[in-house]
Formats: structure tokens, sequence, C-alpha cells
């Protein structure tokens, strides 16, 4: 068996699944390609050339938006899942790249090539952190991720936690924020490389009917990212101000024992002034 499941939803972009699929198919590491089929009629149907490129296929008309890639979850059974979006072709090394990334870094929870960077208070901006050289940790993966497969059951925990997810609740928050929160395992970008193959996002494709084209976008976003601070996840650059903290007070007693001292040499200086002078 391959050791990558690739998993991507087809809704209402089907001509962009369709190409999507046979990207697939065609990697340089080979892969097992599964689609959550959940479009609502069907004039967003798969084209038929599709079907024979597709390994696994979950049907349902349901709509629980990008929170439907997780639905299967207890029947994803490889020891990596890539998720892709719907609006992006993957380069034909696209798979291997993110192989090799997960056995160049052992202690990691989601991998991917656009990130973000909130701040302390969870505050979401839309901006890409540069990818470099090395891995570079941030606190949320955008519509790409890599994960090992046994790490999905902390998206359950999640939900339990913070309630049921509607269509409108965005999937990266959900699978970065759960496997940071109860596995304590980061995500990061995966080093940068000068051949395109290896993007996930080697070409863009139509994005009509994405979610960041509704006008409350990064209302809920915000308000997703706020409900799990409640919850315990704490982002980035918060944790750097706790540990700045910790330092602090792991000094204070010391700063404390060292008054008695500086008074000690002050007496000592105006002593030294006292008899210099007469």
């Amino acid at each position: 068996m391959h050791q990558v499941e690739a998993v991507v939803i087809n809704w209402k972009r089907p001509t962009n699944v369709t190409k999507i699929v046979d990207a697939l198919r065609h990697q340089s590491q080979p892969c097992t390609i599964t689609v959550c089929d959940c479009h609502p009629s069907d004039k967003f149907a798969l084209s038929e050339m599709a079907l024979p490129s597709i390994d696994r296929m979950y049907r349902w008309s349901h709509n629980l938006g990008p929170y439907s890639r997780y639905v299967p979850i207890g029947a994803y059974d490889h020891e990596y899942t890539l998720f892709l979006d719907d609006d992006m072709l993957p380069g034909t090394k696209c798979v291997e790249h993110f192989l090799k990334s997960a056995k160049a870094i052992t202690h990691f929870g989601v991998l991917g090539q656009l990130g973000r960077i909130v701040d302390a208070d969870g505050s979401y901006f839309p901006r890409d952190i540069q990818r470099m050289k090395m891995f570079v940790e941030v606190d949320v993966l955008v519509r790409g991720y890599f994960i090992r497969t046994s790490n999905l059951f902390y998206l359950l925990r999640l939900r339990e936690i913070m309630g049921s997810f509607d269509a409108m609740t965005d999937d990266d928050l959900v699978l970065c924020i759960s496997i940071r929160l109860f596995g304590n395992l980061p995500s990061y970008l995966t080093p940068s490389s000068n051949d395109r193959e290896t993007l996930m996002n080697k070409e863009d494709l139509d994005d009509e009917f994405a979610l960041s084209r509704r006008p409350d976008h990064l209302r809920r976003r915000n308000e997703f990212l706020r409900r799990a601070m409640t919850a315990g996840w704490v982002p980035k650059l918060a944790r750097g101000l706790e540990k700045e903290r910790e330092l602090e007070n792991s000094y204070a007693p010391r700063l404390t024992r060292s008054i008695p001292f500086g008074s000690h040499i002050r007496r000592l200086l105006l002593s030294k002034r006292s008899d210099d002078t007469s």
C-alpha cells in the first residue's frame, strides 16, 4: 500500500477536481487518491473521465463545507494523509516533497507550504509567512495539509470541546489547532525549493464559491480563534510572551537577593569617598 493518501473535496468545482486527480495520478511518488464527493446537484458531478483515476470515493449530500474532508477519518488508513484544496494544481513532485519533509523532521503536527502567524491575542491576518531553507513554525497552514493519519483523532476531541462544526467552519483552523492543543505538535512550513514541481499550488485554479470571498470571512476566523484560546490553545507569539514572563520570574529571586549586596557596595564607596576627603 502507498504511504500517502491524497484527499480532495468535490463540491462545486468538478473541472478543477478532474485536473487535480490527474495531477495526483502522475506524481513521482505514487499515492492513493480519495475524493469526498458531496456536490449539491448533478450539474456539479464529476466527469466520467475522472472516475477511473480515483481509488476511493465517499459520497453524501449533506453540506459540511471544508470540514467534509474530515468526515471519513475513520477510513483513512495510510501512514500519511495529504489534504488539498480544490482551487490549485499540485506539481508532479508535491507528494514526494511532503514525504521527504515528514521524514526529515520527526516532531510535527501539520506540514504545509502556505501559513499564517496570528497575533498574541488571537487576531488573524491573511498574510503569508515566507518559506525559508529550514522548517518555519506557524500557527495555521492554509489550502494544503500533510499529517500523520494517526493524529486525526485530535479533531474529534476539539469538536467535543467546542461543539459541532457547521458548513462555514474553516478546516485549516480545526486541524492545526486541535493537533497543537491536544498533541502539543507544531505546524510547519516545509523548506523552500527552486523546483516548482514540488509546489502544492503550482497553478491556481478557479476559486468561485471560495469561503474567503464571504463578507464576514475574517470575523468568523477571529471568532473561532478566540474560542480556541478559551479552550486552551495558545498562539505562537503568546507562547513567546509566556516564556519571557517565566524567565523574568526565574530571575526575580536573584534580583531580590542582590539588593543587600548592592547596598554593601554603596556603603564601601561612601566610606572610601569619606576617607579621600579627609
